[in-house]
């Protein structure tokens, strides 16, 4: 009886970085498989799909935890705003995958230093929001450092492959490639703006 009364009196305890770090590593699975699929060219990225839709489901879940709250170790919109920008990494892989589909481009070997350079930089992100909850503040900062060298070096290759792309002359292939390239672009910018947020959450707590 004691039990039900503390459970109608004090609120549920949530731990919301917990809840940011298992959204960040449904991202990475996402971004894992959106690079293994296209460096081997397989076509077959149904399942993408079903991990878009999977990440949907538990921001929704993590959102209705949020918002049926009191108490937040850090004020409610930057956690929202985290969630926001891991949303739009997420998209911005769909929106890739929908061009790509488009254009029936599947073969992106040639990219895999890019792609790589995404896994890399989720990977980083991802565990900055694990050890958020420890304190671990500089610690959190240098996985925020990395994420912006690893989206430095990725503009880096970006200029350089759409240097030799613009040497060809099939016109198609250019604007195709040209388009998938700045998609991928997209999505690591969309990493370093997530990784902004996290920094803005270590200035709150810090």
């Amino acid at each position: 009886m004691l039990k039900k009364l503390k459970g109608w009196i004090l609120p549920k305890e949530i731990d919301f970085f917990e809840s940011l770090h298992q959204q960040s590593l449904s991202t990475k699975v996402i971004i894992d498989e959106m690079a293994k699929v296209y460096i081997e060219g397989d076509e077959k990225n149904k399942q993408i799909f079903e991990l878009i839709a999977a990440a949907k489901q538990l921001r929704k879940k993590n959102l209705q935890e949020l918002n049926s709250t009191f108490i937040t170790p850090v004020d409610k919109e930057a956690i929202s705003r985290a969630y926001i920008h891991l949303h739009w990494i997420v998209l911005s892989v769909k929106h890739l995958v929908v061009e790509i589909n488009a254009y029936q481009i599947y073969q992106l070997n040639n990219y895999h230093q890019m792609f790589e350079l995404l896994c890399q930089e989720i990977t980083e992100l991802s565990a900055g929001f694990k050890i958020l909850d420890s304190k671990e503040y500089d610690e959190v900062l240098k996985k925020i450092y990395e994420v912006i060298h690893l989206d430095n070096l990725l503009i880096k290759e970006y200029a350089t492959i759409l240097a030799t792309l613009f040497k060809g002359n099939d016109m198609q292939q250019i604007f195709e490639h040209k388009e998938i390239l700045s998609q991928m672009k997209e999505i690591s910018k969309r990493i370093h703006f997530c990784a902004n947020q996290l920094e803005d959450i270590v200035f709150k707590m810090n």
